[in-house]
């Protein structure tokens, strides 16, 4: 067997230099571990002839920058994945959707009210912001009766009353139809009743008021004022409904609360049948430690 050098290393695809440049760091004195050792293997024509051990301290190896750089922690097998729970996804739209878990918990599908326009109280005494109001009741009032019901018609009643006073600071510059539009429209998309479901579009609803465009600014200022901001972890789940979410359980009709109430339920019961049968999974696992004891 001819001899060879310890510079020449067969696992590397280029002759080792021994001057080649290697970063400073890589001199320190890895080597300095006494417990450390080198094992040499002696291969005849792939059998093994010879073995020896010596110290990595005194071995040519001590400063190789490959000694320390090779060592790896030992790998980890990854964890089983969880089992899917699609359900958790759903019920985090829907509680904000509605406006919480306890909203959520409680919501039911009973019809909302057909309430009078209560005015709010800033706007009591001030003759002009009153009849402004009116104008916008008006227009409401004629979209939810000519294309709707009475539950959306008191849902445009109470979004007025909650943005109305805000909307109206401006004075005289604020025009009713382009309110009546913006909380219309927000109205329809918070309950799903865009078209296909619905039967109004935004262009029918802008014509309808006279504008010769949708405000689309005034409609982003009135879902901010009624809702609350989305958090990016809370997606729609694939499947449900369309909605523009306010994070309000008052201002959805009957229908609308009904398909939560259907999500909501099917996603309780999703999460029992996995809890029952992970339940049964440990009930099997105790028993079969039972029978190897």
């Amino acid at each position: 067997m001819e001899s060879s050098s310890w510079m020449d290393d067969p696992w590397r695809s280029e002759p080792y230099e021994e001057h080649e440049p290697v970063p400073g760091h890589w001199l320190m004195e890895y080597g300095a571990d006494p417990e450390r050792t080198v094992a040499y293997v002696v291969l005849v024509d792939g059998r093994v002839v010879d073995t020896w051990q010596e110290p990595l301290q005194d071995s040519p190896w001590r400063n190789d920058p490959r000694v320390d750089r090779s060592r790896r922690a030992w790998r980890e097998e990854p964890r089983p994945a969880a089992e899917p729970r699609p359900w958790v996804d759903t019920v985090r739209w829907l509680e904000h959707v509605v406006g919480g878990s306890d909203a959520l918990s409680a919501l039911t599908t009973d019809p909302l009210p057909d309430e009078e326009f209560e005015l709010p109280e800033l706007a009591v005494g001030d003759g002009d912001v009153v009849a402004r109001f009116r104008r916008v009741v008006a227009h409401l009032d004629g979209i939810a009766d000519a294309f709707f019901d009475a539950e959306l018609r008191t849902a445009f009643r109470r979004a007025l009353a909650a943005v109305g006073p805000q909307l109206f600071r401006n004075g005289p510059s604020v025009d009713p139809a382009h309110t009546a539009a913006a909380i219309g429209w927000t109205l329809i998309r918070a309950n799903g009743l865009k078209p296909p479901v619905g039967p109004l579009t935004q262009k029918e609803l802008t014509s309808r008021l006279g504008l010769s465009s949708f405000p689309a600014s005034r409609a982003h200022a009135v879902s901010r004022m009624l809702g609350i901001p989305q958090p990016p972890w809370v997606r729609r789940p694939l499947g449900a409904m369309d909605l523009e979410v306010l994070a309000r359980a008052d201002l959805l009709t009957s229908r609308t609360r009904r398909e939560i109430c259907s999500l909501r339920d099917a996603a309780t019961a999703a999460e029992a049948q996995t809890v029952a049968r992970e339940a049964a999974r440990v009930r099997d696992l105790e028993l079969d430690l039972r029978h190897v004891s």
